[in-house]
């Protein structure tokens, strides 16, 4: 019975695994029922988070992009 690493599934879900990797996470899930569930159950976790991490940085980006934009103008308006 193969046991997994779950960072090396973190990684997976993340796209940042080898090819080698790749083939042993799915010899794993192919092992067992259990595993396939599990897999399917982190997949799907793993989703939701970077979807939410998005909105997140997102919300994050567009702050600083208006402060940015905020000084850029004002030193535009100020006289030198």
């Amino acid at each position: 019975m193969l046991k997994i690493d779950y960072i090396l599934l973190a990684r997976h879900f993340r796209g940042e695994t080898s090819e080698e990797d790749s083939i042993t996470i799915d010899l794993w899930r192919n092992e067992s029922v259990m595993n396939g569930l599990t897999y399917k159950r982190l997949e799907s976790v793993s989703k939701s988070e970077n979807s939410t991490e998005e909105k997140i940085i997102s919300k994050e980006e567009t702050i600083v992009w208006k402060k940015i934009i905020t000084k850029i103008l004002a030193e535009e308006d100020s006289p030198i």
